[in-house]
């Protein structure tokens, strides 16, 4: 849940925002639904039953002293706020019983436009429990806008319980749908079981982003569902999820010719990284129904082979980022298969793919030739020739990786330093033949390198300086404690 939209992929990694939503503050905000009765009214979320306290009408605030209302017709009227003749403030606690007079606090001062414009700002977390303050922050809390996505991550939390209260408040304007709703992430919320996402199916057809990874106890059967009812669903991050193999739609889906999606999944991005039970069976399915892919990424899926490569190769035409690190039965024949993907594709990691050599890098280059980022960390086989291949054909690379290549040497990062001025960033660790000559001269030709890491290298104090002193922005990660 939440207000704020927020991988680049150069680090294979990503970073997840964590929530600290208890499973009580839940509970609390849905108690906070008004009413204007004397009587106390039940509603029903599926199990649970929770009872809605009552609160009185209000007059809307007139403030002294000539401060303008808080309040005024210029303003959208989302709450009232009800002031005794003494200028203090009823208070209803989170049970619907009133407390203590409070006085005046500046923020009672604030229209609720601008009130629902710094509750906008707020984490999810704080913005549920924004809810528990009062009743005008009940009202405020809900706006619509402020519920375009929701994001949670905690282990603990009872998350499929969760998504059925959300939703369920979510969608009381519009019966058994959330319209606004857009994105979920849910990254972390190890508790999520298909459950959750036949409630995300049944209740959020708007929905263009999801992002459950780590959450290994959902399967196939209820992924097929989301992929179905949802049409808009544009960018899916299932990483971590081992019981995923597959993507397709369900047979009820197909066997309506599905006139919103034509029988194909409008996926864009998808990632499944560490989803180690895929085989190219299931990679065959998938290339097949997601066939406007534009970034894919298959990191650690270790059953992975050249077949399946091909199937993405020749279904997926329009991908520009692809990887397959740590997949170690991917062969040249593989990447041979991607360089049909020609100038589309930019962005290509094959890490540890150690079957891969000069031959596969050289078809690579030779139609792939506006390629911008390659990793090819840990492919013991590529010498000078290949990086020769690169650096001629694609000539305005901007990331490197040629980490753990131990046969490269300072001959292939002169053709590279000459060839590449654009380059931003180089990785040479543990390229054991790099001496001070070969890092001299990428220093002197790639001015406006920003990244070069050089651990493990026999590079000296000289040659770290003479690249400090002609790449002025660039961060050097090494491992020589005399370097300063």
């Amino acid at each position: 849940m939440g207000a704020h939209n927020g991988k680049h992929h150069d680090t294979e990694s990503t970073g997840k925002t964590n929530s600290s939503l208890s499973q009580s503050d839940l509970s609390t905000t849905m108690d906070f639904t008004p009413t204007i009765t004397k009587t106390r009214k039940t509603v029903s979320f599926g199990e649970e039953t929770e009872m809605i306290p009552p609160y009185p009408p209000r007059k809307l605030y007139q403030p002294r002293n000539g401060l303008k209302p808080a309040i005024s017709h210029s303003h959208k009227v989302y709450a009232s706020v009800h002031v005794n003749s003494d200028g203090t403030i009823p208070y209803t606690d989170k049970n619907g019983k009133l407390g203590k007079d409070r006085r005046l606090s500046p923020f009672d001062l604030l229209s609720d436009d601008l009130v629902v414009k710094i509750f906008s700002y707020l984490p999810t977390d704080q913005l549920c429990k924004c809810a528990c303050v009062d009743r005008r922050w009940y009202d405020l809390s809900w706006e619509p806008h402020l519920w375009t996505h929701i994001e949670m991550s905690n282990e603990n939390l009872d998350i499929d319980r969760a998504l059925r209260i959300l939703t369920w408040r979510l969608s009381r304007e519009t019966p058994n749908v959330c319209l606004m709703l857009e994105k979920i992430r849910l990254s972390g919320c190890e508790k999520l079981t298909n459950k959750g996402l036949h409630v995300i199916a049944k209740r959020c057809p708007e929905l263009t982003t999801l992002e459950v990874a780590g959450c290994y106890n959902i399967t196939n059967e209820a992924l097929y569902e989301v992929v179905s009812r949802c049409p808009n669903l544009q960018h899916l991050d299932i990483t971590g999820c081992p019981c995923i193999t597959c993507i397709a739609l369900t047979p009820e889906a197909t066997m309506r010719a599905c006139p919103l999606h034509g029988k194909q999944i409008s996926l864009q991005y998808l990632d499944m990284t560490d989803c180690y039970g895929l085989e190219d069976a299931g990679l065959r399915v998938i290339a097949n129904n997601c066939r406007e892919l534009t970034r894919f990424y298959l990191r650690r899926c270790v059953r992975i082979t050249d077949v399946g490569v091909q199937y993405v190769a020749n279904n997926c035409s329009m991908l520009k980022e692809f990887s397959v690190s740590d997949c170690r039965r991917v062969t040249d024949f593989g990447i041979r298969e991607l360089a049909k993907l020609g100038a589309q594709l930019r962005y290509l990691s094959v890490v540890h793919c150690d079957q891969v050599t000069d031959v596969g890098i050289k078809t690579l280059t030779k139609y792939c030739n506006k390629l911008r980022y390659l990793n090819i960390r840990g492919c013991e086989l590529v010498t000078d020739t290949g990086v020769e291949y690169l650096a001629r054909q694609c000539n305005k690379l901007r990331s490197l990786d040629i980490g753990k290549c131990t046969l490269v040497t300072d001959r292939g990062l002169e053709v590279l330093a000459l060839n590449c001025p654009l380059l931003k960033k180089l990785s040479l660790k543990s390229c054991e033949r790099i001496t001070d000559r070969g890092v001299q001269m990428i220093a002197a030709n790639c001015t406006d390198l920003q990244m070069l890491n050089i651990q493990d290298c026999k590079i000296s104090t000289e040659a770290y300086r003479f690249v400090k002193r002609h790449c002025k922005r660039c961060i050097i990660e090494h491992t020589n404690p005399g370097f300063c």
